[in-house]
């Protein structure tokens, strides 16, 4: 309605009902104008609209708004090339349309592509989502989902998993009192909130909300998205030290990936598997599966890479070939900074094969290491190297330091679970 778009763009454009109605009409004949309650002459629309700049022509909506959500659905099935391209023709087609409801849903999904592309544009998303906030109260209840969503989206890009989780969960709510947001976009929402709890070690939750998005996955032979589930569960079985369990999962997810001929997906479930392998001691077979990770991971982040490089020194470690250890951990440190829970990791590793508990080593994991992942919330290190720490002054006669860090190692471990 025109109304409704002339209160949008009064809105948008910073303009009070004072500002706008001067020279052309009266504040409360404006007003009931936005309301939809006036008769309005097509004089005084016109004039509103060219101070504001749009047209009072109105657009096909059903055309507009079905483009729109092929668009997003591109998105959605990851099928990004096509998704670049169908935005250069999304971005043509919006430039004549002034609907609030349209601009509305242009603007949200436009932030999901901000967050898909390579690399993703954060400080761009963040921007139009605050943007969005602003107009909040135009939001109907399909797009209000869509934005905690995607603020979700933004929140775990950034590693503040707590502030994730709220819009997350806000998102599940909205979900329920909609009915024009497919079951797929429910999917991918369960999805985010497994993938938040995995960061943060929540191992029941993770497999709820898992279980929820590949029942939707299946049903819609999403595979991509179903191999993703995959490894959340592999991921979580594995700290549970389900490890059968575990490795079924993963190899699931590894026929998905073979079959699409997914190389970074591939590197995610080798590394997984790996992972396995090192639980159950099974140091030759986890080599070989760290090794194939690495090979796959070629085209992904250094961070990604140094993960790997560091599971593979520690080992190598076990197997006490200690050259290959060193020349490791210097290929995975050049990879990173201080900002990256690999940096602590390699240099915990580097301490630990010079084989002395030096009082250098005890300040690391006290005051650099385990602050860092705490802060984080990463609460399987913070239990090992906690409990690492809580050995060291054990053996040094400490028995209050001691007991105070397998404390901690413990709580961490209820944290996990």
């Amino acid at each position: 309605m025109v109304g409704q778009r002339i209160r949008y763009y009064r809105k948008t454009k910073g303009l009070t009902q004072e500002e706008l109605a001067q020279g052309i009409c009266s504040v409360s004949y404006l007003s009931k104008i936005e309301k939809g309650d006036a008769k309005s002459s097509e004089e005084v629309i016109n004039m509103l609209c060219e101070r504001l700049g749009i047209s009072p022509e109105e657009v096909d909506e059903g055309k507009i708004l079905e483009m729109l959500n092929e668009w997003n659905m591109l998105m959605v099935d990851r099928q990004f090339e096509e998704a670049d391209n169908t935005f250069l023709i999304v971005k043509e087609r919006m430039e004549g349309v002034t609907d609030p409801n349209l601009r509305l849903r242009y603007e949200l999904f436009h932030s999901r592509y901000l967050m898909v592309i390579e690399p993703p544009l954060l400080n761009e998303t963040k921007q139009k989502l605050d943007n969005i906030g602003d107009l909040f109260d135009h939001l109907s209840n399909d797009l209000k989902f869509y934005y905690y969503m995607f603020w979700g989206m933004y929140y775990n890009f950034n590693k503040k998993y707590n502030e994730a989780l709220t819009y997350l969960h806000k998102a599940e709510k909205q979900f329920n009192q909609t009915s024009n947001v497919q079951d797929s976009e429910a999917a991918v929402n369960y999805y985010l909130l497994a993938l938040t709890y995995s960061f943060l070690m929540r191992v029941t939750s993770i497999t709820t909300y898992t279980f929820k998005a590949i029942h939707i996955f299946d049903r819609d032979y999403n595979y991509s998205r179903s191999a993703d589930c995959q490894i959340l569960l592999g991921i979580s079985y594995r700290r549970s030290k389900h490890y059968d369990l575990a490795e079924m999962h993963l190899k699931h997810a590894l026929k998905y990936s073979t079959m699409f001929k997914d190389e970074t997906l591939s590197g995610i479930i080798y590394h997984n598997l790996g992972y396995i392998s090192s639980c159950k001691k099974e140091h030759p077979k986890a080599i070989d599966r760290y090794e194939k990770s690495l090979g796959f991971k070629k085209s992904q982040s250094p961070q990604n890479m140094a993960n790997t490089i560091y599971l593979l020194a520690a080992e190598h470690y076990e197997l006490k070939n200690y050259e290959k250890v060193k020349e490791l951990i210097k290929s995975g440190l050049t990879l990173i900074n201080e900002e990256q829970e690999a940096y602590y990791n390699l240099m915990i590793l580097s301490y630990k094969i010079e084989g002395i508990e030096s009082d250098d080593f005890i300040q690391f994991l006290r005051k650099k290491a385990l602050p860092f992942f705490e802060n984080k919330g990463i609460w399987e290190y913070v239990s090992n190297y906690a409990e690492l720490l809580a050995d060291m002054f054990f053996n040094q006669g400490h028995y209050k330091k001691a007991s105070e860090y397998y404390r901690v190692a413990n709580n961490a471990r209820k944290n996990i679970f």
